[in-house]
């Protein structure tokens, strides 16, 4: 299976939404690849306080950080709302490590909120006989949104909760570089009252 940074821009893009669910445009990860996962704790709460916009904000943060670690390297990736999910090669884990570490001290520091973050190596998905495969699809010419299947994502995060295979908060006052994040957020009044 190939590896290397240039696997996932390799896969081809698929534009009908139709064809989702359809096994033949996932591709296997490469063994040697690993999956990042990050999670606002106690989102549910946070977002009840009214903080949605800071849950929000961390979440969006972990791809930002991510994305100028590698440096605008495409990586596959998922937003999840109160965290995100991703994927890197090994070239790449030592930057995504200490984007990641640097994210949750950040999230913690500015944010007041806790992220817990993880990398979960694919070989250790599928030692446990799920796996990680991935797609492209793209609703216009010029942009692709990745999709995961296989099952790996659900076992990285609930692995993660477990406090398996975490990433350890880099040192107080780390800053990720989150160049490029923005907070698009407008009040929406209400329709009916």
């Amino acid at each position: 299976m190939t590896s290397g940074e240039s696997f996932y821009g390799g896969i081809p893009v698929f534009r009908g939404f139709t064809s989702l669910m359809d096994p033949a445009l996932y591709a296997p990860l490469p063994d040697d690849w690993s999956i990042g996962v990050a999670d606002i704790v106690d989102s549910t709460k946070a977002i009840a306080a009214q903080r949605y916009k800071a849950v929000n904000m961390a979440g969006a943060a972990v791809i930002a950080a991510v994305t100028n670690a590698l440096q605008g390297r495409e990586f596959p990736f998922v937003f999840g709302g109160d965290g995100a999910s991703f994927a890197v090669a090994p070239g790449d884990l030592d930057a995504a490590r200490d984007a990641l570490a640097a994210t949750a001290t950040w999230v913690r520091e500015d944010l007041d909120l806790r992220m817990r973050v993880a990398l979960v190596p694919v070989s250790a998905i599928r030692a446990r006989g799920l796996d990680v495969r991935v797609a492209r699809f793209g609703p216009s010419a010029n942009l692709s949104y990745a999709m995961f299947s296989g099952g790996g994502l659900a076992f990285a995060d609930a692995a993660m909760k477990r406090g398996e295979f975490a990433v350890a908060e880099a040192p107080a006052g780390t800053q990720p570089d989150l160049s490029g994040l923005s907070c698009r957020f407008e009040t929406m009044p209400a329709s009916r009252g």
